[in-house]
C-alpha cells in the first residue's frame, strides 16, 4: 500500500491508494462470493435441499472494476 495522501481532503489528489483500496476491496468480495458457493454446495449435500444462489458473478479480470 502506498504511504497516506499529501491531500487528505481531497480524495482525487491521491488516485494510485484509492485504485489499490478498489481493487483490494473487489478481491476480497469475490473470495467471498466463492465461499458463499462452496457453503451453498455442501448445505446441499448435507440436506439434500436445493439452494438459491443470489449471485452468480464470474469475470476473468476482477480488478478492472466490471462485473
Amino acid at each position: 500500500m502506498t504511504t497516506p495522501s499529501q491531500n487528505p481532503g481531497n480524495p482525487a489528489a491521491d488516485l494510485t491508494r484509492i485504485d489499490e483500496k478498489r481493487r483490494e476491496l473487489r478481491l476480497q468480495a469475490l473470495a467471498y462470493l466463492e465461499e458463499a458457493d462452496r457453503l451453498d454446495a455442501l448445505y446441499a449435500a448435507v440436506t439434500g435441499e436445493r439452494t438459491t444462489v443470489l449471485a452468480a458473478i464470474s469475470n476473468d479480470k476482477p480488478d478492472t472494476g466490471e462485473f
